[in-house]
């Protein structure tokens, strides 16, 4: 039966590197959430563009451009 040596045993982790680990899995979790959030948003907003615009915003300055009036003109 050949001998073999002891296995090494697990070093406990130090306190700097635990709080470390947990600070950047927090920040990881946050990131993640964080980008669910904007990709939510962003599938709404494809989906019904014009139900979070203002009707002022679009309908505003349409009279103008009927009558011909512009900002610029074409030499």
């Amino acid at each position: 039966r050949p001998i073999r040596p002891p296995s090494p045993s697990p070093l406990p982790p130090h306190p700097i590197s635990s709080s470390l680990q947990k600070t950047v899995f927090a920040f990881v979790i946050f990131l993640l959430v964080f980008l669910v959030m904007l990709m939510v948003r962003c599938f709404r907003i494809l989906l019904d563009p014009y139900s979070r615009m203002p009707a002022s915003s679009w309908t505003d300055h349409k009279e103008g451009l009927e009558r011909g009036q512009f900002d610029y003109a074409l030499v």
